[in-house]
Formats: C-alpha cells, sequence, structure tokens
C-alpha cells in the first residue's frame, strides 16, 4: 500500500507513541493532564507544526526546503512593519506576508524544477538571501507594533473552549492537506514526483507545476507562522526567530516522511509534532534541565530514523 492510497484508518507507528507518551506523561506528572497544561502542550508545537506541514507536502514530492526559518522572520517583521491597528491594515499584515512566502516559494519551485538547481542549495541561497534583505530593512534593530488590532492579536492569543485559535488554525490546516494529499489529483501528482519524478513525467504529470505548487504551498505556511508569532509578540528581534526549519524538519522525518520522498503524510507530521511537545512539557515539569530534553528528544528522533529505515528495508 502505498502512501498516497493510505486509508484514514491506517495508524502509522507515530500515533502509538504518541499515545504511549501521553499516557505515561499523564503517570509521572499529574499537572499533565490539567486543561491549561494540554492547552498549552497543543500551542507550543503550532509555529513549528504550521512549517513542518509546508516541509512535510515539499519532501514527499522529493526535494527539501531550508528555506522556512527565513520566511518565518521575513514574515513576523513585515506584518510588524505594516502596524495592524485596524480593520485594513490588519488584513494586510496578514494577506501581504502570506503572499510573499508563496513569491518565495515560487522562486523556490522555479530553482529546483524548471533550472533543475539542488533543492538544499537552492532553499539555502535563498535564506541567505531573505535573511539579508530583511536585517537590512530594519538595520538589524528590534521591531514592534503599537496598538495591535484585536483582530490581529486574536490569531494567536484569543481561545475557544480554552484552547488558542492558532491551535484551530494548525488542526484545520492539518485536515486540509490530509483531504488534499489523499483525496485529489494535485496529491496524488506530489506522492508520483517523490517516487520516481521521471514515471511521473512519462506517465503525463505536469511536474514542474506540480513542483512549484508544492514550493508556493511550503513558503505560505511559513509566512502564516511568522504572522501568528507577529499577532503574538508584538515585539520582537529578527534574529531571534531563525533556525525553524531544523526543529520543523526534525518532526517532519520523526513522522515518518521520506528524505528521499514519496512516503509521508500531513498528520503524522502533526502527530511528531506533538511527540515533540509531550517529551518537552512533562520534562519541564518535572524540572528536567534543557540540555537533558535535546539528549531525549536526540535519542527519539534516532530511534524512529532507525525504525523507518528497518521498516522501509523490510518491505
Amino acid at each position: 500500500m502505498t502512501a498516497a492510497s493510505t486509508p484514514w484508518r491506517f495508524v502509522t507507528p507515530i500515533w502509538p507513541v504518541l499515545a504511549v507518551l501521553v499516557i505515561g506523561a499523564a503517570l509521572l506528572s499529574g499537572p499533565f493532564l490539567s486543561p491549561a497544561n494540554i492547552a498549552a502542550v497543543l500551542q507550543q508545537g503550532v509555529i513549528t507544526g504550521i512549517v513542518a506541514l509546508g516541509m512535510t507536502i515539499v519532501l514527499i514530492g522529493g526535494q527539501f526546503d531550508l528555506s522556512t526559518g527565513a520566511t518565518v522572520m521575513m514574515a513576523a517583521v513585515l506584518a510588524l512593519l505594516l502596524n495592524p491597528a485596524d480593520g485594513t491594515s490588519t488584513v494586510l499584515a496578514i494577506l501581504l506576508p502570506v503572499a510573499l512566502g508563496g513569491v518565495i516559494g515560487l522562486v523556490n519551485g522555479l530553482a529546483v524544477y524548471r533550472a533543475g538547481a539542488n533543492s538544499i542549495v537552492a532553499t539555502i541561497g535563498m535564506q541567505f538571501l531573505v535573511i539579508g534583505a530583511v536585517l537590512a530593512l530594519v538595520s538589524g534593530q528590534h521591531v514592534r507594533a503599537d496598538n495591535m488590532s484585536e483582530m490581529f492579536v486574536s490569531l494567536s492569543r484569543a481561545r475557544f473552549l480554552g484552547i488558542p485559535y492558532s491551535v484551530y488554525i494548525f488542526l484545520g490546516l492539518v485536515v486540509a492537506l490530509s483531504i488534499i494529499m489523499s483525496n485529489t489529483v494535485f496529491g496524488r501528482h506530489v506522492y508520483a514526483l517523490g517516487g520516481d519524478i521521471e514515471a511521473a513525467r512519462r506517465a503525463g504529470v505536469k511536474v514542474v507545476r506540480t513542483g512549484i505548487a508544492t514550493y508556493m504551498i511550503s513558503g505560505m505556511l511559513a509566512a502564516l507562522a511568522g504572522v501568528l508569532i507577529a499577532s503574538l509578540v508584538g515585539n520582537l528581534d529578527p534574529t531571534a526567530i531563525r533556525g525553524y526549519e531544523f526543529p520543523a524538519l526534525t518532526a517532519v522525518v520523526l513522522g515518518g516522511t521520506s528524505l528521499t520522498g514519496g512516503v509521508g503524510r500531513p498528520a503524522d507530521t502533526a502527530a511528531a509534532i506533538w511527540v515533540i511537545a509531550v517529551i518537552t512539557n512533562v520534562m519541564t515539569i518535572l524540572n528536567y534541565q534543557y540540555p537533558v530534553q535535546l539528549l531525549v528528544q536526540g535519542v527519539v528522533l534516532t530511534a524512529a530514523v532507525a525504525f523507518y529505515s528497518w521498516q522501509r528495508a523490510r518491505s
């Protein structure tokens, strides 16, 4: 059974891991299951999770997007520079960064699928370009927006049933992308690209158009994550929000997406995000230091990669 045709009822290994971790966390720490802490766990991975969803689509297609961290920075800075104090400026502060993220994805897609550039090299180059442009724009200074509108602030701070709106945004994206990847021609074509790009081309798949679309989705989602950061903090140091691409890539791999393409699901990436969030949360509650948390996350990731490699070798 291929990833493209995987039914919704099929449970990949990351979900039982998540269930075991939640049960273990509840047994080790009473406060873990408090409503406030559950909401914190759900919110903890939202920014990285949205970035990871876009990277999942690109990686299923057999390519990498390492420019996402820079796109997050760009979007957060631009959203604050637009000073979303009223309805019009708020809409602009949301849509313009996301649109520019799509443009960054378009350029990446053209470089990789039209010009034939190596995706790692091309997207790292884009990363440097975007970071340099952003830092030049703000002269390396902090960026802030005064009197942000309630609508803009509510994107990340408002709650429904005790859960932040940003969590619902993330869940909506997971559902939408899962449907797209499982039940549309576009989704099947993305899996075909990652499985065998030449075979996909011979089968009539519009390789360039489909590949560019994956990068545009990734860029727009990374930009949305940046807008949510701006909504949450309102005042930021651009250099402090670099580097989201590597935690996101960690979650993508932990969720079982193949580094060679053709295998993966957005929902599994979401589960991986929550695995990392649960581990971090419970170790924080138990007062483990940050280096120990990194060590445990590293062990979990290494074990996951080894398991997936063994599983694919068997199949």
